[in-house]
């Protein structure tokens, strides 16, 4: 990374330090940048909060598309206008609603077709020059861009402004991005101390629940010791309520006045204050139970033999809720998103790559290991390209191929991420499902796993921590791991090696899991075993994985009932 450039890794589960939020509020009140954003914000005002479109980057070639049709479309909407009409600028034709409604009175629909796609051209590239000038504002976007053209830089900008705030996007401009992007950027520093002490308070507290566990039709209730009926509370936001109060911050400046007092301390700031009592149910030892919900649930294959993507819809998505019991109830303390499997790629023995469903096993397991900074090891059948990163060592020689080390951890980019816990059953059985953090915090809204049950990577680490906190367990330490492997890839070897499994603690009373089966759509009720052919790709003289016959060839099945919607497909 370049000097002084912000990583901004809270959405990957570490939140910035005192010190990095200091220097952030430091420089959102200098001069420089409140020009900047005042001159900015009237620009916003009409561009943005007027916008009910979203713009995403798709490639190159499209935003580029996107750009020159709305330039085309302004100049035909000057050319079809009557010379009478007023318009106050041909080259750049803004006609108010009224007179845009005269033009367009008995217009062919081709016509109207067309202006109200210069309508929305227009109000896309008014959306995107007054995002190039706010990211600018905040030094995000440094390299030159063409106004109102939604390239590839813009998007890295703002996907990174998004990592700023804790947003969990895409790098699209609508949405709840673009509502956060309406709102004072003070305000938006201000809520990163506020999540930033959200994250101190649980740690020192050893507290986990958030609120989550209401939802907004069904209140999560408990019976106190007298039997009055109560509401589980968001024990996290009371405990910040308190430590605010007591440091006397209420709105952005006095955040940013405590800032640059505490910014001579940092690293060395510690702070006392009598926290809000615990509710009853927090009494040793806490009997926790854990339980997963899968949601809507598809076994069908995901393409018909056209090759074309089935849809497979879902309402209800999986989440995981952790449970104490206590007083003779089984009260939820919180409820997350999470995820499971689903149709992915696999390379099989007869070096052909197929579809294989990776099932998240149902019924009763336990977690009695906990791990943190857990490493992944690869599969047998993981693609080689999918463990390769192209990175740039040498400007000399440009960027070159390498094994993808962060992926295997130990690390926040592990695709276990900070923390796991293995699901056993059977006595110890291991069927390499886990409840674990994950760095691809956007699978964890809509898309699948291989199998495991992703968090992302702050609530893996609260989860597990609070475990840990009212749960007895031996430290059994590092667990040395030996492995030494290579990728081959368009024939080239790639060597590497994995020196540790994890930091393991022992669960001395073993937590129960228990996972649903959830709501199973579509025709086929249980997973399909075998391996199917991706479409599109030919397996000429392949061997059957499954019969070991010479191009046994599977076929694709009947597209079934339900409507196409490719979202869901992998």
């Amino acid at each position: 990374m370049d000097a002084g450039q912000h990583l901004y890794l809270e959405p990957f589960g570490i939140p910035p330090t005192l010190s990095v939020l200091a220097a952030r509020a430091e420089e959102a009140l200098s001069s420089e940048r409140t020009v900047c954003l005042r001159n900015a914000s009237l620009e916003q005002e009409q561009s943005l909060r007027g916008f009910t479109d979203s713009v995403a980057f798709l490639d190159r070639n499209e935003s580029l598309r996107q750009f020159q049709e709305a330039a085309r479309d302004s100049a035909w909407l000057a050319r079809s206008w009557p010379r009478d009409g007023g318009l106050p600028s041909m080259s750049d034709p803004a006609p108010t609603a009224t007179q845009l409604a005269d033009f367009l009175h008995d217009a062919p629909a081709k016509v109207q077709q067309r202006a109200a796609r210069w309508q929305r051209g227009q109000a896309r590239l008014r959306a995107v020059r007054a995002l190039q000038t706010r990211l600018r504002c905040e030094h995000l976007l440094t390299e030159k861009v063409t106004p109102g053209q939604y390239d590839l830089p813009t998007h890295m900008a703002l996907a990174q402004w998004e990592r700023k705030n804790d947003i969990f996007g895409w790098g699209i401009l609508g949405g709840e991005t673009l509502a956060a992007l309406l709102r004072p950027p003070r305000e938006l520093e201000a809520e990163a101390f506020r999540r930033f002490v959200a994250e101190r308070v649980a740690d020192a507290a050893g507290i986990v629940e958030d609120g989550s566990a209401s939802r907004a039709d069904v209140p999560a209730t408990y019976r106190d010791v007298d039997g009055a009926i109560r509401p589980v509370p968001n024990v996290i936001e009371e405990h910040v309520q308190a430590l605010l109060a007591l440091l006397g911050i209420e709105t952005p400046e006095d955040t940013f006045s405590f800032l640059r007092q505490a910014t001579p301390l940092a690293g060395q700031l510690q702070i006392a204050f009598t926290p809000p009592r615990l509710p009853a149910y927090y009494a040793q030892p806490f009997a926790l139970e854990v339980e997963i919900d899968r949601g809507d649930v598809w076994y069908d294959f995901v393409f018909d033999r056209k090759g074309k993507a089935i849809n497979q819809p879902r309402s209800h998505y999986p989440h995981l809720t952790l449970f104490v019991r206590w007083n003779e109830q089984r009260i939820p303390l919180v409820d997350w998103r999470t995820t499971i499997g689903s149709w992915r790629s696999e390379k099989a023995a007869n070096g052909f790559v197929y579809y294989r469903y990776k099932s998240s096993d149902v019924g009763p397991r336990i977690w009695k290991n906990i791990v943190a900074a857990p490493t992944w090891i690869p599969p047998d059948g993981t693609l080689p390209q999918d463990l390769l990163v192209r990175r740039l060592r040498d400007r000399l020689k440009g960027p070159e191929l390498e094994v993808n080390t962060g992926v295997m951890g130990p690390g926040f980019q592990s695709a276990y991420g900070l923390g796991m816990a293995i699901h056993l059953k059977d006595g110890g059985f291991d069927n390499q499902i886990r409840t674990h953090g994950s760095v691809d915090y956007t699978s964890i809204a809509r898309r699948f796993s291989h199998g495991c049950h992703r968090l992302v990577n702050n609530r893996a680490v609260r989860l597990f921590d609070f475990v840990l906190r009212h749960q007895a367990f031996k430290r059994i330490g590092q667990v040395p791991l030996n492995m030494h492997r290579q990728l081959v890839y368009q024939g080239r070897s790639f060597p590497f090696q994995l020196t540790t499994r994890g930091y393991y603690y022992e669960l001395l009373h073993p937590i129960a899991i228990n996972v649903l089966e959830g709501r199973v759509q579509g025709q086929a009720k249980q997973p399909l075993t075998r391996l199917m052919p991706k479409p599109g790709v030919s397996y000429a003289g392949a061997e059957d994985p499954a019969s070991g016959d010479t191009n046994a060839g599977v076929e694709l099945p009947d597209a079934p009932t339900p409507p196409v919607d490719t979202e869901e497909a992998p």
